[in-house]
């Protein structure tokens, strides 16, 4: 998909961090469906309003994730956790649209080679199944609220390939006589 020859230049002071914190919002709302968050979520959600996104998703609480495959472009993360897991992250990724990011969810909880008892391996996978379905439901959420997510810009680049490509049959179309 061409999107990552465009990432290598893409400016993250162009990303909209209202964005995020509606993004992050939403997020809390399926990870704490009580409200009621932990101290370190109120204080990773204490941001400088005027601070420019380079700076502010340089440093802590926001964390380096890795980088765009093929790219140079970090990918960000905000460690949000949820009510029973707290390393679940909200990750922020640069993209070149209007938004200037790509949000994502990741449950952080994916340890290869993990050797837990019996009892614990059953109650591990248990909470990696809550993981999963939170980080559904909240990209759902995203995708509901307009959000750029993933799955919206795959269904956006398919439907613009769409547009573009010829005929299925290779038979251009041909005025009536």
């Amino acid at each position: 998909m061409e999107a990552s020859s465009k990432l290598n230049t893409v400016d993250l002071n162009a990303l909209r961090i209202d964005v995020l914190r509606r993004a992050a919002a939403s997020y809390l709302k399926f990870a704490y469906p009580s409200g009621d968050w932990p101290e370190t979520v109120k204080r990773r959600l204490d941001w400088t309003e005027s601070e420019p996104p380079q700076e502010l998703l340089t440093k802590p609480p926001f964390e380096k994730a890795g980088k765009v495959p093929g790219t140079q472009t970090p990918i960000f993360a905000l460690r949000l956790g949820n009510a029973r897991y707290p390393h679940m992250k909200l990750q922020i990724q640069p993209w070149p649209n209007d938004a200037g990011l790509m949000l994502s969810v990741n449950t952080h909880d994916q340890i290869a080679g993990l050797d837990l008892a019996l009892a614990d391996a059953q109650g591990f996978k248990e909470l990696q199944t809550h993981n999963q379905a939170l980080k559904e439901a909240i990209e759902q959420a995203w995708e509901n609220e307009g959000l750029p997510t993933f799955l919206k810009y795959l269904r956006d680049y398919i439907e613009h390939r769409a547009e573009e490509s010829p005929p299925a049959n290779g038979d251009s179309p041909q005025a009536e006589s």
